[in-house]
């Protein structure tokens, strides 16, 4: 193994030798990369509204009454038990379609669903087992549909569930630059019926002068983030002293314009199997909120 500057000294040795002197090796040390301090700042908004629809025209749509976005990503999944280190469990493929309607005054009333697909940890090939670390079994993984998402109420002030009492759940939002990105750094805790053991935090950017653009009502954002969760009924763990833990995977991928930029592997199974999930549930909106806006 060499370091560049190594490789720039014995070149120029060469050079110099073959009569090129002093002027090939100073073009060869331009090759170095220059070095420059990263412009790193947090951003904070006066009004909670202005920071709430900074936020949802990264992760969604500003539209004027209702509209839809798709995010595409991967994840990858670990098991953490108890007095053990965490292991790899196997790779998620899928997508998130998100449709919502303004209710006004920066209030929206938001509903999903999720496919995701399994991969094989070492292969990366659609599967429909994987083995269980812990425990040696091969278990069968299906495919994650989240189709029972009960809705929320996004606005300023945090989001409401709809399945809950109409309290508000505060949101952990957090803007910064970094050189020419706007990120965003984002927390929320479980709905009221889900269990205990669950967090989401993310992370989302997009170039600073789209951001900028405020005719852009839908960001073209590229994200990250982490859950943690129970294990999957599926995987057969054991109920023994020592083997209690939980799941925890992490997540990236972009946000798309249309089904149509799935990519071509998954979209031509989600087209087999699930091609009504291509589209918005608009009918998840003929449930009647249970509160007040």
């Amino acid at each position: 193994m060499f370091s560049r500057r190594g490789f720039v000294t014995s070149t120029a040795s060469a050079g110099a030798f073959a009569g090129a002197g002093d002027a090939q090796a100073q073009n060869l040390v331009s090759l170095e990369p220059s070095i420059s301090q990263v412009q790193s700042e947090f951003l904070y908004f006066n009004d909670p509204a202005d920071e709430f629809r900074a936020d949802y025209r990264m992760g969604r749509d500003l539209v004027e009454e209702q509209g839809s976005t798709i995010t595409w990503y991967h994840w990858m999944v670990f098991v953490i038990p108890g007095g053990r280190r965490p292991e790899p469990l196997m790779r998620y493929e899928g997508i998130e379609y998100s449709y919502f309607r303004h209710l006004g005054d920066s209030n929206y009333r938001i509903h999903a669903h999720n496919v995701s697909f399994p991969r094989d940890i070492k292969t990366n090939k659609f599967t429909d087992t994987v083995v269980n670390p812990i425990t040696g079994e091969r278990v069968e993984a299906p495919v994650s549909l989240l189709l029972n998402d009960p809705g929320t109420i996004g606005g300023p002030s945090g989001f409401r569930n709809m399945n809950g009492g109409g309290a508000v759940q505060e949101v952990y939002r957090q803007f910064r630059r970094e050189d020419n990105l706007i990120k965003c750094d984002s927390v929320r805790s479980a709905p009221p019926d889900w269990p205990a053991t669950h967090i989401e935090n993310s992370c989302k950017w997009v170039p600073i002068d789209e951001f900028a653009n405020e005719t852009i009502t839908s960001l073209p954002v590229h994200f990250c983030g982490h859950y943690a969760f129970e294990y999957y009924s599926w995987l057969n763990m054991p109920e023994t002293p020592g083997q209690n833990g939980h799941l925890t995977g992490f997540w990236d991928g972009k946000k798309l314009n249309s089904p149509s930029e799935i990519p071509r592997e998954m979209l031509d199974r989600m087209e087999r199997e699930y091609p009504e999930l291509l589209e918005p549930r608009w009918n998840e909106f003929d449930r009647r909120i249970p509160f007040e806006i």
